[in-house]
């Protein structure tokens, strides 16, 4: 997938279905309701996003 040079991130449905894969997980497992837990369970882990994007900024810096 490209991104537009305004776009920093994006994570999709096969991106996370890859995830699940590379778990072991049968694909039977996942249902939109997973998926749905799973997108809260990320946006509750991104919350803090902008302390990542500094930190990734730290460190590309100092590269």
């Amino acid at each position: 997938m490209e991104l537009d040079k305004d776009t920093i991130f994006v994570l999709t449905r096969e991106d996370v279905i890859e995830c699940f894969q590379e778990m072991g997980i049968s694909e039977e497992t996942i249902t939109d309701d997973v998926l749905r837990v799973v997108r809260k369970g990320v946006d509750n882990g991104l919350e803090c996003w902008s302390m990542v994007v500094k930190e990734a900024i730290t460190i590309a810096l100092k590269n």
